[in-house]
């Protein structure tokens, strides 16, 4: 390694350390930490303490962006690693339901086949066509995000399940998910200030 191969390395290294100081990487690398402790309380069979865990992962969820609006912290880092922690939490939240309630996604195979397939077709296509997750922020997103969340604590903290939370959920997991596609295929850039399809192109007209 040259020289200024190794100070590029020293600059980068830096730049890291400094991102995940700031508070609203602190709290998405607080959710990355909580995925791999509860898949230790999923592997053991602690349901209660998974769902308790889920209600924290939404909480750092809203925190991180919050205090990234509120403090002017909103940079590509942080949204890269809220992108790449939000990945990691949705697959592991699929694995602990098929873990621990299997009969719930057993009772909705076609639906729960449905909305798995769209959300992971959305983010391929984002992977393949735009060279990132698509995690756009958009208002249906952050809708069906409440709504998931609350349907996957409600699993594993109550007895059974409400099924209006899983319709609700799945509805609008697919919902935000048809239009993220829809976005990607319709637009060639596509960037976190997208708040909807229609939005965006309203945007892209007025300054056409």
């Amino acid at each position: 390694m040259t020289g200024s191969d190794s100070q590029r390395e020293r600059s980068r290294a830096a730049y890291v350390a400094g991102e995940l100081r700031a508070l609203p990487n602190v709290f998405t690398a607080a959710r990355l930490v909580l995925v791999f402790v509860l898949w230790g309380f999923a592997l053991a069979g602690a349901e209660l303490v998974v769902g308790i865990g889920l209600a924290l992962a939404f909480l750092t969820d809203v925190a991180d962006g919050y205090a990234a609006r509120r403090l002017g912290k909103v940079t590509p880092f942080g949204s890269t690693f809220d992108s790449i922690v939000d990945g990691l939490v949705a697959p592991s939240a699929i694995a602990w339901l098929l873990m621990l309630e299997s009969q719930v996604v057993l009772d909705h195979l076609v639906l729960a086949g449905i909305w798995v397939s769209v959300t992971y077709a959305s983010l391929l296509l984002g992977l393949v066509r735009h060279r990132r997750f698509a995690n756009l922020h958009l208002q249906s997103s952050r809708i069906a995000c409440v709504a998931q969340y609350a349907f996957l604590v409600d699993v594993f903290v109550e007895d059974g399940y409400s099924p209006i939370l899983l319709y609700l959920a799945a509805g609008l997991g697919i919902y935000s998910s048809l239009e993220t596609l829809v976005l990607q295929l319709a637009f060639d850039r596509v960037d976190e200030r997208e708040r909807s399809f229609a939005k965006a192109l309203r945007r892209r007209r007025a300054t056409a």
